[in-house]
């Protein structure tokens, strides 16, 4: 796993876009309770009053979801940072053949300027070994979205889960055992092996698997209010566990070794896996599970044609173009992010030399801070949806503008102290997602939404469940376009940090402030558009008043246009 400071930020994106990528099932029969994607996993309206789950009784067991996730989320990042570094010293040692005793000195406080040098020289290997890594990781992951739902609702949720958690305890078991060999060899173990460890991981599809089935399984055993208690939990968990990986890698590497922080993190899924096989009830019925769950390359194809026709048709007040925009944007986004997280920490190590310690305690300070400031965004957004309509847009674009302020920050600091600054200039830079996709909601007509849902704008931490209309193929095509885009971001950004890293390592983040100015611009003009809109609008308003015809219809239309926005 190669993620970035904020990897909670994009664990959350992830479940987003499995469950948006999901909404492709294919194959499965048209059951009203199926969960085919994340969204519909909080669905609410008829199906919860139909749902035979929420009318008899419950055991304890299904609580014990959000525990379990808490657990894997702690794994994961407690040893996400090491396994990074991990990469560089044998990259040093079995990749280019330098003695153990100075590659023992890279990431510490003890690196000398021949050290500082090697490092320059082994940092562009060790990236085409994490950009394998990455490429391995999210290949597979990208197309079982399509087809999470549909096995979901045939073998269960539970198998689900116990398939995705089966591969993290892999990858950590595999990744101890490499560790082990090169413990006892002074690192003379090819880093390439650890490319090895995300294979079983990949095939069981990574966070794509837990995230649709855990949804899916909070769907069938709770409804109503209860429901978003329910989610609002999950998310925590995941924020929580996070967190608290974080915190505690650096401090566990410093007094073991990274055999043992990968021998913790093995034991602790292996132990989620163990409590979720012996306490966690199946929430799916044998008797509402589909028949069917086969798909051929011709109908995922067509599927896939069918989604492009839906979100390209013509609409009215130019909001093909608003979506397309919007769809861009959201895409931008994920790139700059996916693309990022493959070369931060090396960033970090050679630009500020940080031991694995201080990078772990940046870690847990950026997930904190926006979590603390962000729990003040949903008020923010109410008191500001009372002064106008384009709330979300607004805050759209000064999500942007944080995510831009906090790359170019990054990317001039010539002190670790301003590192710190980046995070509180990108407090806001979690709030883009959700309102974009609320826009791309509204955006769209009745007869193309899915069921209702509670959708969350969620602020890192805070979470306020709107019910509105899900538009499902729009957020399913968008779901496939972001889980493709870190083979091509990873790529791209491993190639501008290994061309500038001996000049100015931290260019990748101007480009990145650079892509986030470009979705300033394309949201700039989504609002002048709107903004020309509404003064036509008033304008018919005007003539119609002087000539007493359909002043009322024009009303209406000018209410839903500002709704829309």
């Amino acid at each position: 796993m190669d993620e970035e400071p904020h990897a909670f930020e994009n664990l959350v994106a992830k479940a987003q876009r499995s469950g948006d990528a999901d909404s492709l099932r294919i194959g499965s029969a048209g059951s009203e309770r199926s969960c085919s994607s994340e969204a519909s996993a909080i669905a609410a309206g008829k199906e919860l009053s139909e749902s035979p789950q929420s009318s008899r009784p419950q055991s304890l067991g299904i609580y014990v979801l959000e525990p379990l996730i808490l657990i894997l989320l702690f794994a994961y990042n407690f040893s996400s940072t090491v396994l990074k570094n991990k990469v560089i010293y044998q990259s040093c040692t079995a990749g280019l053949g330098y003695p153990d005793s100075v590659c023992q000195l890279l990431g510490t406080k003890n690196a000398t300027n021949e050290t500082m040098k090697i490092e320059e020289l082994v940092q562009p290997y060790a990236a085409k070994v994490t950009l394998a890594m990455r490429l391995v990781e999210c290949f597979i992951p990208a197309f079982c979205g399509l087809f999470a739902g549909s096995w979901a609702d045939h073998f269960g949720r539970k198998p689900l889960l116990m398939c995705s958690f089966l591969g993290y305890g892999l990858q950590y078991l595999i990744s101890s055992a490499i560790d082990y060999c090169a413990m006892h060899t002074q690192g003379l173990v090819s880093p390439w092996w650890y490319v090895l460890s995300i294979v079983p991981l990949s095939c069981m599809g990574s966070s794509v698997t837990y995230s649709v089935a855990a949804v899916c399984f909070i769907a069938d055993v709770s409804d109503g209010r209860a429901r978003s208690y329910r989610m609002i939990a999950y998310e925590l968990a995941i924020y929580v566990g996070l967190l608290l990986g974080s915190l505690g890698s650096g401090y566990a590497y410093e007094a073991t070794d990274a055999y043992i922080v990968f021998s913790i993190s093995s034991v602790c899924v292996f132990t989620a896996l163990f409590l979720m096989a012996l306490l966690l009830p199946e929430s799916l019925a044998v008797g509402n599970r589909t028949l069917s769950t086969s798909s051929t390359g011709t109908s995922v194809l067509s599927m896939l044609k069918s989604l492009w026709k839906t979100c390209s048709k013509p609409r009215e007040h130019q909001n093909r173009f608003m979506l397309t925009t919007i769809m861009a944007v959201l895409l931008l986004t994920a790139f700059v992010s996916d693309g990022s997280n493959a070369v931060f920490y090396k960033f970090m190590r050679i630009k500020f030399h940080w031991t694995v310690k201080e990078f772990t305690e940046y870690e847990t300070v950026g997930i904190l801070v926006p979590a603390v400031a962000g729990s003040g965004g949903v008020f923010f957004i109410w008191s500001l949806r009372k002064c106008t309509k384009s709330a979300v847009l607004w805050l759209a674009l000064v999500s942007l503008m944080s995510h831009c302020a906090s790359s170019l920050m990054k990317g001039f600091a010539w002190e670790s102290w301003q590192i710190y600054v980046a995070i509180g200039l990108g407090v806001f830079k979690s709030l883009v997602n959700p309102m974009c996709r609320s826009m791309i909601t509204n955006l769209l007509p009745a007869d193309e939404r899915g069921m209702y849902i509670y959708m969350a704008l969620y602020s890192e931490v805070l979470y306020t469940y709107l019910c509105f209309p899900f538009p499902g193929k729009v957020f399913a095509l968008l779901g496939v376009l972001q889980a493709l885009s870190p083979l091509l971001s990873s790529t791209l950004y491993v190639a501008i940090y290994t061309q500038t890293l001996n000049t100015e390592p931290g260019i990748f983040n101007v480009f990145s402030a650079f892509l986030f100015g470009i979705g300033i611009i394309l949201l700039g003009y989504v609002a002048l558009s709107n903004i020309q809109l509404l003064s036509h609008m008033y304008s018919l308003l005007n003539i119609s008043a002087r000539f007493g015809t359909k002043s009322r219809e024009i009303r209406c239309s000018m209410s839903q246009f500002l709704n829309d926005r």
